[in-house]
């Protein structure tokens, strides 16, 4: 992808873990950013967004769910397969604050997330059962 915006987007989330990343980072890639994407830009970070890091991962869900636009929680939905149980419950938690509807195709996914997790750490978690509340209700 050559795109100005994507390359944009991939400065700020950094080069490694170690990358400087705040609030103030995450409205400003939200707002400033992710806001200049085009359609190719949001085609290419749906495709290949599970393919990144972990730390790029979980700053991406929690700019998307700043931004909380269609394409965001579009991708946000996606990183609910991600292979990391802290992004995916990262963007469980972006996806119940957008309060948008969540198909029942996710159903399954937010019940192996629950799965994966301990059971006396489920009850800290409770958008994940307020994502399986609103699945239930489409």
């Amino acid at each position: 992808m050559n795109s100005k915006a994507y390359e944009e987007y991939c400065h700020w989330l950094g080069q490694d873990e170690d990358s400087s990343w705040n609030e103030y980072i995450t409205e400003q890639v939200a707002q400033g950013v992710l806001r200049k994407f085009d359609v190719e830009d949001w085609k290419f970070l749906h495709e290949t967004i599970l393919t990144k890091e972990e730390y790029w991962q979980e700053r991406s869900a929690a700019a998307l769910g700043e931004l909380r636009s269609p394409d965001a929680i579009e991708v946000l939905k996606k990183l609910l397969d991600s292979d990391f149980i802290g992004v995916a419950i990262a963007a469980a938690s972006e996806l119940d604050w957008t309060e948008t509807m969540i198909e029942h195709e996710h159903f399954e996914k937010i019940k192996r997330i629950i799965a994966q997790l301990p059971p006396d750490e489920i009850d800290s978690y409770p958008e994940l059962s307020n994502l399986l509340k609103k699945v239930k209700k489409t």
